[in-house]
């Protein structure tokens, strides 16, 4: 906890007098108490009495590379008092019995670190406490994307507005009545942000929360929103001082939780929002499910119609809009990937809904071997069905693990491209991204390195992948932050800068107290696509018809053919790895890779392909192979291998490998599959 209404005397007398309902307070000597005549509006409270800010010591805790203030560092002295800074990094230190003393602080944070002293082996500094003084304290960040700011709930700025600053949002304190809110659904609708979350709490009671969904609008930055780098106005629907409920559907009991917020067009041209609806009777059994549309007049979500609950397609998760081929489809990733035409009569009919699957037609999932799509030849066929059911993550896990397909058929899954070892995914959203010029995905996974805390970002060539090789970019120790979402109407730079959030809270990581003010909220972050410690392995592929043979796909022209996923390779330059050039021999016309930049040829002659790891080297070695040149000793023509490959009869292969490559350990390739070529 940190201030003074917590720890220190005066808290103590406005306590009292609150508990004893006196209505006023007068004091003899306000001065003398350190209090001054400033007032706050804090969003739906009423005016507030300020403290001097005088009275405080400012600690700023910053970011070492980008000078920024942190959020959720805590620092805690010897006898266990804990503060934490607010979204500006500050905490306004004020504890009677500690001030003008020397004051030793432990100093910690989720995915931030600081040198250690030598005698404790410890992150802690002594700083002399001083009214009115200020200390500025340096942090590293371990975590790639940078945490930001706290978007939701009280005292966001709390400790920047006890010493006076100007803060960037206009509800510092309290907006609407909120302590905490569960798991944001966003999308864009009529030129506004239009944010759902889950349950939401106030300061009455525990069980006086509002379990019907919540909702806000913000403005689009550059319309008169803020920039995301600052911070989000958010304007509550509200009812007196809290929340409103957004699903009121007259069935008392039940909680209302919304999800798939997708906002189309109807036959009219109108722009419609839409969600998908369920009701949740106690403990957390769901009773019904329903599509509901929001009555811009009523400002409230109306029932659209019914589905039952065994649906063979339910669509979840955040939707994207995907161009293909063929036309346009708004696509949901939740238990397995479905999609649907992205207008309001598709969406309402989950007849119209296809799934990506391996199930022969209108088969609903049972886990047996006759239910799959094979070919022949005995291969797993996969393709978007109606009136079928999705194969995700558990479908696929329960097939492989009895034994009805083989690990490399499956169509998604992660591992570490550092190590290799799989993750458990969670839940994700995935956008195009112009930057990449490749589809992102940010994804929590389950039982990592704390249960519910660690965030990866994953990028595929089609909205399918192929998904495999993730880069964790945050980290919590035991706590949790799930349900994390982009933000893709706030992306930078061409895409460059993305943003996301989560949920922070200590449900699910068992640990047992709360961190106050950020618990059960959300948080955002942003990441740079152009670091490169999110440079990963992109799917090289054997190409037919182009005027080169090994490209990635952001190099395939449109008479290339991509026959297959040769191996895996960076599409960029980082440290430690080395570009590997390609060209045509003049002599034999086989494709020639080298790591030696072929000076004796014109520019337009030679491509980088891709690059990749030299050879001999020791990094990653789970995870990459060697690629070695194999010629015939007659035509002198080349073919390239990996290590382990069958080898091709008449060829001879050279003393050394060429390089290491990533692996790719599966069959599915979906870049010329389904319309997906310049998709987007």
């Amino acid at each position: 906890m940190s201030g003074w209404e917590h720890k220190g005397d005066m808290g103590i007398m406005m306590n009292l007098l609150e508990n004893s309902g006196i209505m006023f307070l007068i004091f003899s000597n306000l001065t003398a108490l350190g209090f001054c005549e400033d007032t706050i509006s804090a969003g739906d409270a009423k005016d507030i009495l300020l403290p001097d800010p005088k009275i405080f010591f400012r600690i700023r805790v910053k970011d070492e590379e980008t000078s920024r203030g942190i959020p959720l560092v805590s620092l805690t002295t010897q006898e266990g008092i804990i503060y934490y800074t607010d979204s500006a990094g500050n905490i306004a230190f004020f504890e009677p019995a500690l001030m003008n003393r020397e004051v030793y602080f432990l100093f910690e944070s989720h995915g931030y670190s600081m040198e250690k002293e030598g005698f404790t082996n410890q992150q802690g500094r002594t700083l002399k406490v001083v009214p009115g003084g200020s200390v500025q304290i340096t942090m590293k960040r371990e975590n790639i994307a940078q945490r930001l700011y706290r978007i939701t709930g009280s005292g966001i700025y709390h400790d920047s507005v006890l010493l006076g600053d100007k803060v960037p949002i206009e509800h510092p304190l309290m907006n609407a009545g909120v302590l905490g809110q569960d798991s944001t659904q966003v999308t864009v609708y009529k030129n506004k942000i239009f944010w759902i979350w889950g349950d939401t709490s106030n300061t009455r009671h525990p069980f006086s929360m509002n379990g019907h969904s919540t909702a806000a609008t913000s403005l689009l930055s550059g319309q008169g929103g803020l920039d995301p780098e600052i911070g989000v106005n958010l304007d509550y629907f509200a009812e007196g001082n809290f929340v409103k409920k957004m699903v009121d559907l007259h069935e008392p009991g039940f909680l209302w939780w919304l999800g798939s917020l997708v906002s189309v067009r109807d036959e009219a041209g109108r722009e419609r929002l839409l969600a998908h609806c369920v009701k949740v009777k106690p403990p957390l059994d769901t009773a019904g499910q329903c599509l509901v549309g929001f009555n811009d007049q009523r400002q409230v979500f109306e029932k659209v119609c019914d589905y039952p609950l065994d649906d063979i397609i339910n669509p979840n998760g955040h939707p994207f809009l995907v161009k293909e081929k063929q036309g346009e489809y708004l696509y949901f990733f939740g238990i397995g990937m479905s999609r649907t035409k992205p207008t309001y009569d598709a969406v309402a009919n989950h007849g119209e809904y296809e799934a990506f699957t391996c199930l022969k037609n209108e088969s609903r999932f049972n886990g047996t071997k006759e239910q799959l799509d094979r070919t022949e030849d005995d291969l797993l066929e996969f393709a978007w069905r109606k009136n079928t059911s999705p194969i995700g993550f558990q479908e696929q896990d329960r097939l492989i693990g009895s034994g009805h397909i083989n690990p490399n058929e499956k169509w998604i899954g992660f591992v570490d491209f550092h190590s290799g070892q799989d993750i458990l995914f969670h839940q994700g959203s995935i956008y195009y991204n112009e930057y990449r010029k490749r589809w992102v995905m940010i994804f929590n996974q389950n039982f990592g390195t704390s249960l519910l805390g660690e965030i990866w970002y994953a990028e595929g060539d089609t909205p399918l992948g192929p998904w495999i090789y993730a880069q964790k970019i945050v980290t919590h120790n035991d706590y949790s932050f799930y349900n994390s979402v982009q933000h893709p109407h706030f992306a930078k730079e061409n895409g460059r800068i993305v943003f996301f959030e989560g949920t922070y809270t200590k449900a699910f990581s068992g640990t047992k107290i709360p961190t106050p003010r950020y618990e059960y909220n959300q948080i955002m972050y942003k990441l740079d696509l152009g670091d490169e410690r999110c440079a990963l392995p992109v799917p090289v592929y054997k190409v037919k018809g182009g005027d080169f043979e090994y490209l990635t796909a952001d190099k395939i022209s449109e008479k290339g053919m991509a026959a297959e996923i040769a191996f895996f390779a960076l599409d960029r330059p980082v440290k430690n790895c080395v570009p590997v050039y390609e060209y045509k021999d003049p002599k034999t016309g086989s494709t020639i890779l080298t790591t030696e930049k072929p000076e004796h040829l014109k520019k337009e002659e030679f491509v980088i392909a891709f690059y990749t790891l030299a050879s001999g080297s020791e990094e990653m070695k789970s995870t990459t192979t060697d690629l070695w040149e194999w010629i015939h000793p007659e035509n002198k023509k080349r073919i390239y291998k990996l290590e382990g490959d069958i080898p091709e009869v008449g060829y001879v292969k050279t003393e050394k490998p060429l390089c290491r490559v990533w692996k790719y350990p599966r069959k599915f390739n979906p870049w010329n599959l389904y319309g997906y070529r310049r998709g987007r």
